[in-house]
């Protein structure tokens, strides 16, 4: 019927609502079926109405078979004996005729007298007549199509001497039914009624609770949903009130090497039971940056509850691998670090050649060649000193950067003489040791520029040794010192910093990571009141720890 409709060039199926759609198809489904249960249900009331005519038609026959003046009616072939109380029981009971016949078939009643002697009309006797059977039957009489009730007379010698036949007629008994047909009609257009208030209800229901989207649309967004879960780097993890796993995407999949379709609908403590995702439900407070390990990976997590309707209806989890996360921000501290070194170079390059360019106006030539000669030999100091002493071309790199950042600054960067560090053992990365130091450094340059120092004292001291079983990393300055009242665990905390500016406060926070990560020791310890020394030790033996730096 639906598609009857789209090819309505009056009916544009595809411009309708949801709500109208619905009520539609309610509605018209609703008529389908109610035509064809009314339909049945009107042949079966005509079919059980005939037979159970038809039983009665027998059973009044069978009664009038064993009349005495029926037999006798019969025996001598008087209709006149039967006849008019014949018809008081055909009136009484309602019967269309009661006929009375001998053994020839011709009629000792009727309701019409004129027919009275005339052969029956039907030819039903025979079972009746001749085998002496007792049945009902449907066929043609004289008064119309009807459903009969036949029986024998038999006399008192068991002989079987006439019928009788008691019938009713099947257009009474199908305007019984008519009457039934048209109530089921009635109840159509009450039912369709309703069925359309009650869709129109249900529509209007499912509708909000799908944010008032068209199922097309919804069926959309659904599938630009799926398209975007799996395509992005972040694991997500989704679990429904009960704490059932609802949804997995493939970065997730493959972070807890796992398959979809073996967690799906499983609880999320029966097939991760590390993740304690299910205790947000109760707690009802999102969480950020949790670390955990999971099946032996360590992730960093944020977890949001999901509320609708003020009711908490799930949660959801992203995640990363803690360790590519930890790579990146070491890869954007080493970007920083050549940065600076470049700034600090053009800028300082840039200062040289205006005072040579000066010096040269002025006919100095002689300063000219001094101030070139003290520059190349306090550069070739430096560079010969770091190229003996740090055979890490990136450390080296990093110190010499400082350098020109710290005479940027109007500070000086002293590296101490015996400082020395040749192969670093394999399992230490020299990119984490520029992490340190650079962090180092840049927090004794802030420390140094907010103190109440002379400016031509102010200083920070850069010390490292391989020496012995460990690598020993020193960075010292005299400046403001470490913030009181604020514990050492305190200030490797992501986010905690004694600095006002927003972007603070994870250069500790990463340092502590990677020294975590070597098995390594970080001492932090105020001068006096009037500087902090910062000290690290790298034990050279390996562990045994897995330390990941891959990033996928």
């Amino acid at each position: 019927m639906i598609a009857i409709f789209k090819n309505n060039a009056l009916f544009n199926w595809q411009k309708l609502s949801f709500r109208r759609r619905l009520l539609l198809i309610m509605t018209l489904s609703g008529i389908v079926k109610l035509l064809i249960l009314s339909i049945a249900g009107f042949v079966y009331l005509k079919h059980w109405e005939e037979q159970d005519s038809g039983n009665n038609a027998l059973g009044i026959a069978k009664f009038l078979s064993t009349s005495p003046c029926v037999n006798r009616a019969i025996e001598t072939n008087n209709p006149e004996l039967i006849r008019e109380k014949i018809e008081y029981l055909r009136a009484s009971v309602g019967a269309a005729f009661i006929v009375v016949g001998n053994k020839d078939g011709i009629r000792l009643s009727h309701p019409i007298s004129e027919r009275i002697g005339k052969p029956m009309k039907g030819d039903d006797n025979d079972r009746a007549l001749k085998k002496g059977l007792s049945y009902v039957s449907v066929a043609n009489g004289s008064l119309g199509r009807s459903v009969r009730g036949k029986t024998p007379v038999i006399d008192s010698n068991g002989n079987i001497i006439g019928v009788v036949s008691v019938g009713y007629l099947l257009t009474s008994i199908e305007s019984k039914a008519d009457h039934f047909f048209i109530f089921l009609l009635i109840m159509i257009a009450l039912v369709v009624l309703t069925n359309a208030l009650i869709s129109n209800f249900t529509a209007k229901k499912f509708q909000n609770a799908i944010f008032g989207f068209e199922p097309e649309e919804f069926g959309r967004l659904y599938m630009e949903l799926e398209v975007t879960l799996s395509t992005i780097k972040e694991g997500v993890v989704s679990i429904d009130a009960n704490g059932y796993l609802r949804s997995i995407n493939r970065s997730a999949c493959d972070i807890f090497k796992v398959k979809a379709e073996d967690v799906l609908n499983h609880r999320m403590d029966a097939v991760l039971p590390e993740n304690n995702l299910t205790e947000i439900l109760t707690s009802k407070a999102n969480q950020y940056n949790v670390e955990m390990m999971i099946k032996g990976q360590a992730i960093v997590a944020n977890r949001q509850i999901l509320i609708v309707d003020n009711q908490v209806v799930g949660a959801v989890s992203s995640f990363r691998l803690k360790d590519e996360i930890s790579e990146l921000t070491k890869q954007l501290s080493q970007v920083r670090e050549y940065s600076d070194l470049l700034r600090s170079q053009t800028h300082e390059h840039s200062n040289k050649l205006n005072t040579i360019s000066g010096l040269i106006h002025l006919g100095k030539y002689d300063d000219v060649l001094g101030l070139i000669g003290q520059e190349t030999e306090r550069y070739q100091h430096l560079i010969e000193f770091l190229r003996e002493a740090i055979h890490e071309p990136v450390i080296a790199g990093v110190l010499l950067g400082k350098s020109e950042r710290a005479r940027e600054l109007g500070l000086l960067l002293d590296i101490d003489d015996g400082s020395q560090l040749l192969t670093l053992p394999e399992h230490i990365r020299a990119e984490d040791l520029v992490t340190i130091l650079g962090n180092f450094i840049d927090n004794g340059f802030d420390a140094c520029i907010s103190s109440n120092t002379l400016k031509s004292e102010r200083q920070v001291s850069v010390s490292i040794s391989d020496f012995g079983d460990e690598i020993i990393m020193e960075v010292e300055d005299n400046g403001c010192g470490l913030p009181k009242g604020i514990a050492q665990q305190e200030l490797i905390k992501q986010g905690v910093s004694s600095k006002s500016e927003s972007n603070r406060g994870v250069g500790l926070h990463l340092v502590d990571k990677i020294i975590n990560q070597y098995n390594g020791q970080l001492m932090m310890e105020s001068i006096d009141n009037k500087g902090t020394r910062m000290t690290v030790y790298l034990p050279k033996q390996h562990a045994g720890k897995d330390i990941k730096h891959d990033i996928n």
